[in-house]
This record gives C-alpha cells, sequence and structure tokens, in this order.
C-alpha cells in the first residue's frame, strides 16, 4: 500500500491562538502549557490529551460495533503528567524537559456485553489505536478500562 498522509494548515496571528485547517474543519488552539486555570482558550497539551483520549472512546466503539457489540456509554478519565514544566517556562536552574511523561486514563464502558468479550475488543482497540501506538514508546501509559452493567 502507497504511504498515506494527513494534511493540515494552521495560521497563528500575533496574539491570538492559531487556527487549524483540516478537510473542511477547523478549530482554535492556544498556547502549547498554560497554569492559569483562568485561561481563555484550550491549550495545545490540553487537544493532545484529548486527542489521545478520543482515540481509544472512539476506537472502542468501532471496534465493538464490528463485532456487534452494544456499549451504552463509554467515559474516559484523563490526567497528564510533563517530566518538568517548569522548563517550559525558562525557569533558572531547572532540568528534564517540558515532555509528556505520563498518561493515566480510565475508561468506563457500560454494557450489557460479557465482560470477556468487552476486554477482547479493548485489546484489539488498543493494537489499532494510531495515537497509543505512537506514544507507547516514549510516554508511560496507564490505561484502565472499568466495565459497568
Amino acid at each position: 500500500m502507497d504511504k498515506v498522509s494527513w494534511n493540515l494548515r494552521i495560521v497563528a496571528e500575533e496574539k491570538e491562538p492559531a487556527t487549524v485547517y483540516v478537510r473542511k474543519h477547523q478549530f482554535r488552539v492556544g498556547v502549547p502549557l498554560q497554569f492559569d486555570p483562568e485561561y481563555q482558550h484550550i491549550t495545545a497539551l490540553e487537544y493532545a490529551l484529548g486527542a489521545l483520549s478520543a482515540d481509544v472512546v472512539e476506537g472502542l466503539q468501532v471496534v465493538a460495533h464490528r463485532r456487534r457489540l452494544k456499549l451504552y456509554c463509554i467515559e474516559a478519565v484523563v490526567s497528564g503528567e510533563l517530566n518538568n514544566p517548569l522548563t517550559y517556562l525558562g525557569v533558572v536552574g531547572e532540568t528534564g524537559n517540558p515532555g509528556l511523561e505520563h498518561v493515566n486514563m480510565v475508561v468506563y464502558v457500560s454494557s450489557t456485553a460479557r465482560e470477556e468479550d468487552i476486554k477482547e475488543i479493548w485489546g484489539e482497540m488498543l493494537q489499532k489505536s494510531p495515537l497509543v501506538q505512537t506514544l507507547k514508546p516514549t510516554v508511560k501509559l496507564d490505561i484502565v478500562l472499568k466495565v459497568t452493567a
């Protein structure tokens, strides 16, 4: 198969969040990292964590649909930790890097399907997840499944 690529265009104007254009859609992205809880925009780090979580949640839906398993609700609770966020700010004497080091995600699935079947599609989804497979070599990913009836 020939290589396939996805193309985006990103435009940033002075003191404005970047606008990302993809296919017929667009979205705004704030600064890479922000410590102020009142900051008005979604940061690039928050989008990255959201994208990883959406990959897992939507990927599970896709695999479940293929296997004809009914999942009523999927919810993920996610937190991410950086190696040393102070290096992003340029704090003198700080070591390490501002990179994502650890992601903790708990995924809650509500279904009447057998738990064994859900765990099987869970494993398949993790193997097929583009973002899980991309981040796994460099970021500690703790992604846990919790099945509820």
